[in-house]
C-alpha cells in the first residue's frame, strides 16, 4: 500500500514589493550650459530604474523671472534624456530654475539654479517721445529711453 503525501507551499509576496516608490533623488548636476538672451540650455546627470524607482516618471523644469515688475511663472515636460532648452525668455532677466522627477508615488527636485539672460537690442524708442530743435549749425533731438531695454543703455547711436 502506498501512502501520499500532500503538501501545499504558500508564497506571499508584499504588495510594496511590486509597487513602484518614491525616486531616490532628484536630478543631479544640474547646470546651465549655454545662455542667451531669450533661452537657457540646461543639463543633467541621466539616471535609471534604480533612481526613478518605476518605469512609468515624468521629468519636468519649473521656472520664474520678474518683468516690468510682474512675476512670470511656467512648468514644462521634459521629452529628452540629459538636456533641455527653454525658450521665449526675456533678455536681461534673473531665471530661477529647477528640474523635478515624478513617478505615480512621489517627486523629488533638483537643486534650485539661478541664472540672468544675456542682454539683448532695444526695442524701438517711443515715436510720441522724439522732439528735434533745429540750431543753425547743429540740431538737438531728445528723446525717451525705450519700454524695453533688454538690458543696459549704455550708448546711442
Amino acid at each position: 500500500v502506498a501512502a501520499y503525501i500532500s503538501m501545499s507551499v504558500t508564497l506571499s509576496f508584499s504588495a510594496n514589493y511590486w509597487l513602484s516608490s518614491d525616486p531616490v533623488h532628484g536630478p543631479q548636476t544640474v547646470n546651465v550650459v549655454d545662455v542667451r538672451a531669450r533661452q537657457l540650455t540646461i543639463q543633467w546627470e541621466t539616471f535609471g530604474y534604480a533612481v526613478t524607482r518605476c518605469h512609468s516618471y515624468n521629468l519636468t523644469v519649473q521656472y520664474q523671472y520678474v518683468f516690468n515688475q510682474q512675476e512670470f511663472s511656467a512648468e514644462e515636460l521634459i521629452q529628452t534624456s540629459s538636456h533641455y532648452t527653454l525658450r521665449g525668455l526675456r533678455p536681461f532677466v534673473e531665471v530661477r530654475l529647477r528640474l523635478v522627477l515624478a513617478n505615480p508615488e512621489g517627486s523629488k527636485e533638483s537643486e534650485e539654479i539661478v541664472k540672468q539672460t544675456e542682454e539683448d537690442v532695444p526695442a524701438s524708442v517711443p515715436m510720441e517721445s522724439l522732439q528735434n530743435t533745429p540750431y543753425e549749425e547743429k540740431i538737438f533731438m531728445q528723446w525717451k529711453a525705450p519700454n524695453e531695454t533688454n538690458g543696459v543703455i549704455t550708448l546711442y547711436e
